[in-house]
């Protein structure tokens, strides 16, 4: 029999939702489970990182509080039934486990938020036995993109590294499960350390976006790392990927043992057979691939394999070794840390999620706000949002449709986005009426703003210039946007340097800029992207906050122009340049940011 270390399951979530936490009568099978004692010796398990995962409907200081229940869960199971579990946080307490005849239980804590923002809450998990973090969870968080959720930060941000940075000190692994691949190549690029992917499949077999692509397969093989497959059928199986999206009605398509071997023998083939393994994710998924209903069945798996020419060694590897040895990587920084010898940590590491000192007795400083228009539910704010809020500015984006405010009153800056329609189009979008308003009170007070795409032609009809649709050349993509000799020393298109690829997706719309605009840059086929009213006003046809990731969403012309090129060959281009794109955008809002301190600064009473 192979032994089996696991990567992922979620007993402790699924104990919680139908069991109130007990641990009562795991020693026996229990039909409402995938995971009971009996089922994981049955299936050879030696080893099960335990999933600590809290639901996101718990917010904030709750999903603290929730993961310390969680992880109390998995150190009772322990206690429950010490002659079956051992509770064990290195490779060595594995295989001392193993060689006793008891599985070696290991906690992963599956979600970035879960840290509430705290690098102390990350040390506080280590201390109770956590190993590994996985970055995100199904949602976007304030410093790092999710696989399936909109991109806000092109990745990581400068906090989503320091995550990274503290976890190597600290001998918590990190897990790319659940991350956007944007996400993955940064964390990849930050880690000095192996990192795992706990419970993923191949993209390249089936396109689901929790799955891993080719590039990055190879960099984590390349670096030593291991990519535990997921048995989840829709991650192995494009018909059944389908059959969900298209809302599971009928029969679902079949997904057996061949499949997930598949997926296997691809990352095997891509990243080496020394960096795959296993990640099941039992009990945090309905179904499982037929013949492998439950955890008996992992040497069903191993049987398949061998048929297919596996040797011995390499099902070792597959099963229990290859992970192993990450986890190795980081046992002595784990320890050290335990023993109070490792590195001390960054200062950034020990930053306050909460200054209770910058709090004065009133209540919470006063932050200089914006307000961003939202002209459609998917035109964001993706990056803008979350990057003004990390330069101090509070934002409030409100959705046109749900009405506007009557006035700017108190507002120290404004934005507005794209959205699909004409600075007129009144008629589909009535709120655009008082955007106008909103827009011209902003120029008139010379109050720092920031129109994007529609935003941009919005403040060019409202300035006096001519806005007409579908007038210029179309540009779709990572376009180079270049500086005038003005747009070079100002405070944000300085940003673009000598030209910086930004993100483009319609047809030039400008016809003229105002009389009083200034060009401030220009694309090869498009004059007007980037202009200037008064000091502090500017618009923009290009979408400083979308990466490459986002435009793997749009769709396909209906009608194809000359000129149009497959979205897949517009995605790829856009990798290829998405840091330069992140690191210019990033700068140019902290150019508008910096414009939004100032005024809020010199309109405060003395």
């Amino acid at each position: 029999m192979i032994p089996v270390v696991d990567g992922h399951n979620d007993l402790a979530w699924a104990r919680r939702e139908r069991f109130g936490y007990t641990t009562d009568g795991l020693d026996a099978v229990v039909p409402d489970l995938h995971t009971d004692l009996p089922r994981l010796e049955a299936g050879g398990v030696g080893g099960q990182f335990w999933s600590v995962w809290v639901d996101p409907f718990l917010t904030g200081a709750e999903q603290v509080t929730a993961t310390l229940e969680q992880i109390d869960f998995v150190q009772r199971l322990v206690a429950a039934y010490p002659d079956r579990l051992r509770f064990a946080r290195t490779a060595q307490d594995v295989r001392e486990s193993m060689q006793a005849g008891r599985i070696a239980s290991l906690i992963g804590v599956e979600g970035g938020a879960q840290l509430g923002g705290s690098l102390a809450v990350l040390r506080q998990y280590a201390r109770l036995g956590a190993r590994y973090l996985t970055l995100t969870w199904s949602r976007t968080i304030d410093w790092a993109d999710s696989a399936t959720d909109d991109a806000r930060h092109g990745g990581l941000t400068a906090f989503g590294r320091d995550v990274v940075r503290e976890s190597n000190r600290i001998g918590v692994l990190v897990d790319l499960a659940h991350v956007s691949p944007q996400t993955m190549r940064d964390a990849l690029t930050v880690s000095s350390r192996p990192v795992i992917v706990s419970h993923s499949a191949a993209f390249a077999l089936c396109a689901h976006p929790r799955n891993v692509p080719d590039d990055v397969l190879r960099t984590i093989g390349e670096r030593d790392g291991v990519v535990m497959v997921a048995f989840v059928p829709s991650f192995l199986s494009p018909a059944r990927h389908a059959w969900v999206q298209n809302g599971e009605e009928g029969e679902p398509p079949p997904v057996g043992i061949p499949d997930l071997a598949d997926h296997i023998e691809h990352v095997r083939d891509v990243a080496g057979v020394h960096a795959v393994g296993l990640g099941a994710d039992y009990d945090g998924t309905d179904a499982m691939p037929d013949g492998l209903e439950d955890v008996s069945h992992y040497q069903d798996l191993f049987d398949e394999l061998r048929s297919r020419g596996w040797s011995e060694s390499d099902l070792q590897g597959l099963g229990h070794a290859n992970v192993l040895r990450v986890l190795e990587a980081s046992d002595q920084d784990h320890l050290a840390f335990l023993a109070g010898t490792a590195p001390l940590p960054a200062p950034a590491a020990l930053t306050p999620a909460v200054d209770a000192a910058a709090r004065p007795v009133g209540g919470a400083p006063e932050r200089p706000r914006v307000l961003v228009v939202v002209n459609a539910e998917t035109s964001g704010p993706r990056r803008l949002g979350t990057w003004l809020e990390d330069e101090g500015i509070a934002v409030d984006a409100v959705l046109g449709a749900h009405g506007l405010p009557q006035n700017l009153d108190g507002y120290a800056g404004l934005a507005m986005l794209g959205g699909g329609l004409m600075p007129d189009d009144d008629e589909s979008a009535p709120w655009l009426a008082q955007e106008r308003v909103l827009a011209q009170a902003a120029i008139d007070a010379d109050l720092p703003t920031l129109g994007i795409c529609l935003g941009g032609q919005l403040l060019a009809h409202v300035a006096g210039g001519e806005v007409r649709a579908n007038f210029g050349p179309k540009e779709r993509g990572a376009t180079l946007i270049t500086p005038s000799d003005a747009g070079r020393v100002d405070p944000l298109t300085t940003a673009l340097g000598d030209g910086a690829p930004m993100i483009e997706n319609h047809q030039d719309m400008i016809t003229a800029l105002p009389p009083d605009a200034v060009l401030l840059a220009s694309s090869a086929a498009v004059p007007h992207q980037a202009f200037r009213l008064g000091e502090r006003v500017y618009g923009v046809q290009f979408h400083p906050e979308v990466c490459a990731d986002d435009l793997a969403r749009w769709q396909e012309p209906v009608s194809p122009g000359p000129g149009d090129r497959p979205v897949a060959e517009l995605v790829a281009e856009a990798r290829a340049v998405d840091d330069q794109n992140t690191r210019s955008a990033r700068a140019f809002v902290a150019g508008f940011a910096e414009h939004v301190r100032s005024f809020a600064t010199e309109r405060r009473p003395a």
